[in-house]
């Protein structure tokens, strides 16, 4: 397994990766291309709770060192009718919705298929050009790209439902599961990175979920990129601060957050 860290623009292995850190709330971060290696981008904070830390954090991506670890139902031509660069979305909520936008500018003439698990938002997704299908309908075609960003929390077993997308994954692209910083075990306010523990298995159920899902992935060979807290403008932990008023906190405690739009474009 290969790390980089980079803040800057580089060229590594042959690989082309670009990108830059984030200064602000408004930053933008340009593609990054996933090649089955562990990638770990450096950001700076963006919100500390009532301080103006200037500390490094980070945004992290997991993966496996080769595709080989693909799984020998995977293998196998893709069913007529998929293009080189068609994506599947499992879980094309904000987020999902906001890589499908930026795949398309990406790939134009692509098809972006959406999973879900009700027909709740089909219209909206048939509307943005994504097709939806239903969680358990039959897969009969396999994608070169598969993108797993749907939440554990409406799951009976995610775990179980993350290894049901990789089998619509052909193994030619790449497969990306966003996992969560939630796993690391730094409860201190002290600094974490992609080095610090895990929080051990049967400790909580929330990360239980969660590092299972990730072995999964990693078995198949994915990438996980494990995220902190996503926010836009009506959505995350600043609309309940407005909320509240005063929240009954550290005064010093750091808050990692990350906009919506950074990570949807990181090219599965």
């Amino acid at each position: 397994m290969g790390t980089i860290s980079c803040t800057n623009t580089v060229s590594l292995n042959g690989a082309c990766t670009r990108f830059f850190a984030a200064d602000s709330l408004s930053s933008k971060a340009s593609s990054v291309f996933f090649n089955n290696r562990t990638w770990k981008l450096k950001l700076r904070p963006l919100v500390a709770s009532s301080s103006s830390s200037s500390m490094a954090t980070n945004f992290q991506v997991t993966a496996s060192s080769s595709i080989g670890a693909v799984k020998e139902e995977q293998k196998g031509a893709s069913s007529g009718g998929v293009g080189e660069n068609d994506l599947l979305i499992v879980g094309p909520g904000v987020l999902g919705r906001l890589v499908a936008e930026q795949w398309r500018q990406e790939h134009p003439g692509c098809q972006i298929y959406g999973q879900t698990m009700t027909a709740d938002h089909h219209d909206e997704l048939i509307n943005m050009g994504i097709t939806p299908s239903l969680k358990w309908t039959e897969a009969t075609q396999k994608f070169p790209y598969v993108i797993f960003c749907a939440p554990p929390s409406r799951s009976l077993d995610y775990p179980g439902d993350v290894r049901l997308a990789a089998l619509s994954w052909n193994g030619e692209g790449s497969f990306l599961f966003t996992s969560s910083s939630a796993i690391y075990d730094c409860s201190d306010n002290g600094a974490c990175d992609e080095d610090s523990p895990v929080v051990p298995i049967g400790r909580s159920p929330r990360t239980d979920v969660l590092l299972k899902a990730e072995k999964v992935i990693l078995e198949f060979g994915g990438c996980v990129l494990r995220l902190a807290g996503l926010y836009k403008a009506d959505r995350g932990a600043h609309v309940y601060w407005l909320q509240k008023g005063t929240v009954d906190s550290r005064p010093d405690h750091i808050l990692n957050l990350i906009h919506y739009e950074l990570p949807s474009r990181l090219q599965c």
